[in-house]
Formats: C-alpha cells, sequence, structure tokens
C-alpha cells in the first residue's frame, strides 16, 4: 500500500508513539488527523512537525469513551475527508493497582483500552471502504505476560488482541486489520523514574535499553504497507519475553 495522499487518522496522537507514527505517516506524503483528548498543545506541535513535509493535516479533540465526540469525529472526517484509508487506534491508558481485582481499575481500562477502540473502529468503518487498521496493543496482553499490579491493562490489552482477531476475519480482504504489541518503550509513562530505576527496568529486555516509540511506528507503518499481513499481533519487545517466559 503506498502511503502517498492517504488519509491516516491517529488516536492518542499528541504525544508518544502516537506522535512518532503520525510524523513517520506524514515522511511519507499522507494527510494525517491526530486525535487527542487533553493535550492540544501537543497535538498542535505534532501537526506543526508533520506540516514540515507537506500535507492536509489537522487535530480534532476528542474523548472516546464520549459517544458524542465518536460522532463529532466521524462527522469532521466525512465533511473534511469523505474517506479514510488508515486507522491506528493507539489512544490507551495505564492505571497500576496494588491489587489485581480493583473494579474501578478494570472499569476505567473497559472503557478506554478496549470499548472505546471498539466504538471508535465501528463508527469509523463506513468511511474505510479500503484500507487498513492497526491497534497499539502491549506484550502484557500476550499468554503469560503481565503482573498482578498491572492485571487491568494487561486484562484488556489480551481482549483487544482477541478483538483484533476477529475483526481481521470480519472484514478482509477489503480491510486488513493487524496489531502491535510493544514491550517497554520510553514514552511519557516513564517520567520521574530516577536512571537507576530506569535502568533496572531497561533490564527485563533483551537489547538492555527501551524501545523507542520510534522504532513501534515503524512497524506500525509497516502493517499498513504490507497487503500480506491479516490478524497479525506484531511483537516488538526488545526481547523481553525471551527473559521473562525463558
Amino acid at each position: 500500500m503506498e502511503l502517498k495522499n492517504k488519509t491516516v487518522v491517529i488516536t492518542g496522537g499528541s504525544s508518544g508513539i502516537g506522535k512518532a507514527t503520525a510524523i513517520q505517516y506524514a515522511k511519507e506524503g499522507a494527510n494525517v488527523i491526530i486525535v487527542y483528548k487533553e493535550d492540544g498543545q501537543g497535538a498542535l506541535s505534532v501537526k506543526d512537525l508533520c506540516a514540515e513535509y507537506g500535507g492536509n493535516h489537522a487535530i480534532v479533540k476528542a474523548d472516546l469513551t464520549n459517544k458524542n465526540d465518536i460522532e463529532k469525529l466521524v462527522a469532521f472526517l466525512a465533511e473534511k475527508y469523505h474517506a479514510i484509508e488508515i486507522l491506528v487506534n493507539n489512544a490507551g491508558i495505564f492505571m497500576g493497582s496494588k491489587t489485581a481485582s480493583d473494579g474501578e481499575i478494570f472499569q476505567a481500562h473497559f472503557d478506554v483500552n478496549l470499548l472505546s477502540i471498539v466504538h471508535v473502529t465501528d463508527a469509523l468503518l463506513p468511511l474505510i471502504k479500503q484500507g487498513k487498521i492497526v491497534m497499539v496493543s502491549s506484550i502484557h496482553g500476550r499468554l503469560g505476560h503481565g503482573r498482578p499490579e498491572a492485571a487491568a491493562y494487561s486484562a484488556m490489552k489480551a481482549a483487544l488482541d482477541n478483538y483484533t482477531k476477529n475483526l481481521a476475519k470480519e472484514l478482509a480482504p477489503n480491510i486488513l486489520v493487524n496489531s502491535v504489541a510493544p514491550g517497554k518503550t520510553m514514552t511519557s509513562m516513564w517520567e520521574g523514574l530516577s536512571d537507576a530505576e530506569l535502568s533496572e527496568e531497561a533490564a527485563e529486555q533483551a537489547i538492555g535499553r527501551f524501545i523507542t516509540a520510534d522504532e513501534v511506528a515503524d512497524a506500525i507503518l509497516f502493517l499498513t504497507k504490507n497487503d500480506a499481513m491479516c490478524g497479525e499481533i506484531l511483537t516488538i519487545d526488545g526481547g523481553m519475553s525471551l527473559i521473562t517466559l525463558g
């Protein structure tokens, strides 16, 4: 799939993996719509960076747990772009818990990391006649991964992986659905940790360092360019599973 002049919607596009992915698509000549919930300044900054490569980019403020906001997003895209070719479901949260059975934490992760993705994908499907959908999952969602204090996050990523597989079966061959499952990636999530703590976290990956947001973005672009990948969950964990499951 050629990306030049294609229209790409990236949720959670104001920072981290979403930001890196937006810029990568812009470099390929795509039109990028950056969807954000709160960080409008960050979204504007990403749009400006994308504009350096030309294209017709935009930012849209939307809480994807709010159906009215999703409807406004769809209306904007239908009016300004008419159709889209690529959807990257990147928006998500991580909330740790001291117990594996914290109901409020599970509900929050269910609402944001699973149900909002189902709703926004369903709402945007009429605008995607032929194209690609990429989910941003996590190595935590894979069998045997995760930890008790991240049980809610891991459970919803596992559910997202299953949703990805079933959506891929439903939409192929016109729309190909895949997912990336990153390990520890250097984003704002890790801000506040000391150098010693960061080194300890990085040591859990065989590469001995954090994955960069650009490296995950590279994988997302690969999945959208490749027309033979369907229903795949591409692991980018820096060899974490070799250590944690080895």
